[in-house]
């Protein structure tokens, strides 16, 4: 793998190769040492409101099935029958019931993972209680639920301590007391870093995102946060109360926007998978799912008060159309930028100074791919 070049361009840092955004041998080492590594977003706790409901999801190169048990806990496992190795669900949500049965030979099992069931077979037959699926670890955090495929990870929040990003600071906007108003797909032909690096900086806003830098004024200088302010927050453009088609609008604000001295936007990249953003109105988080070097799949989340998405006389469409016009900005000159890098002509992509969380981003994956 070719990571460094042979010689420095002044002004610039190296980032990713043409190789690591398009090679399906990279692609792979990415899938085990950075999604099988990793807490990864997996979705919301609103997606499980119930006992039995399910999720289905896809973490680096496994299915894992997320579930809420009798006792109303969280519970993981890899999505395959231990009896043959068939997948087990391929549908997410509710009226499935307590068990988990498999489509070939309908052995089954419960919430907890435990073999209850081989139809056919006496029950002593078989020695059930070594022929469990298999859990992985799963947790909770502002009502966003996290997987991870280590044997023994870190401490949930511990790990997202250890973000650049500082997703903990926005702690304080209760996402767990939101609810889920819409959820958005987009197929992305793009590598899923490319979507990371054009997330973490703004030199592209002014000319991709004319309407956001209307309302988000610091963002036509091409910086993401403010000089004068300390929380990493950026000011909405006097006068506006929101990011919207309706910039005006008066729906409820979100817990703690009212105790800012300005109506305010705040992001974070929760590495390697997850987007996180703040606006007076409204929260919005994204989830990647790499497919391929060159295919991702975008989860949008659209989170409101409960009292707003209850009210079904007030009307979300201008929030939520802003905002994935924006997505869609971005997913169009992301899928620009892979055309491009696929040239035999390109070797690999630069950063400048501006572009300090870009260089956060390239400086873990580094030490994670090694």
């Amino acid at each position: 793998m070719d990571t460094m070049s042979e010689n420095k361009i002044n002004g610039l840092t190296e980032s990713f190769t043409r190789d690591e955004y398009n090679s399906p041998e990279i692609f792979n080492l990415e899938m085990e040492k950075i999604f099988g590594t990793n807490w990864c977003f997996a979705g919301r706790t609103d997606q499980l409101a119930h006992i039995g409901d399910r999720l289905v999801v896809e973490i680096g190169n496994e299915s894992i099935l997320i579930l809420r048990n009798r006792e109303n806990e969280l519970r993981a496992y890899y999505n395959v029958c231990q009896h043959r190795g068939s997948r087990l669900c391929d549908a997410s949500g509710s009226g499935f019931g307590a068990a988990i049965t498999c489509p070939y030979h309908s052995w089954s099992y419960s919430l907890d993972g435990a073999l209850v069931a081989t139809p056919l077979h006496e029950k002593d037959s078989i020695d059930r209680e070594t022929l469990g699926l298999k859990s992985v670890h799963v947790d909770q955090w502002q009502g966003c639920l996290f997987v991870s495929l280590q044997t023994n990870p870190p401490a949930l929040t511990d790990w997202l301590e250890n973000h650049y990003s500082r997703p903990r600071e926005l702690e304080k906007f209760d996402m767990s007391s939101l609810r889920t108003a819409r959820t958005t797909i987009d197929e992305v032909s793009a590598n899923w870093k490319i979507l990371a690096e054009n997330y973490s900086e703004c030199l592209h806003c002014a000319v991709v995102h004319p309407e956001l830098v209307d309302l988000v004024p610091i963002y036509k200088t091409g910086k993401t946060i403010q000089d004068d302010r300390q929380d990493w927050g950026v000011s909405l453009a006097q006068g506006k109360t929101s990011l919207s088609h309706n910039p005006n609008e008066t729906l409820a604000l979100l817990p703690a926007m009212e105790e800012l001295d300005e109506y305010s936007v705040f992001g974070a990249l929760v590495y390697p998978n997850m987007l996180i953003d703040i606006s007076p109105t409204v929260a919005v988080l994204t989830r990647y799912v790499p497919r391929s070097p060159t295919h991702t799949t975008i989860y949008t989340d659209y989170l409101f008060p409960k009292s707003v998405v209850d009210d079904k006389t007030l009307d979300l469409e201008p929030t939520i159309s802003f905002s994935d016009m924006v997505n869609q900005q971005d997913i169009a000159v992301s899928e620009r930028v892979q055309r491009g890098v696929a040239s035999k002509s390109f070797t690999r992509a630069y950063h400048t100074k501006m572009e300090r969380d870009c260089h956060q981003l390239i400086r873990r994956y580094r030490s994670e791919i090694s």
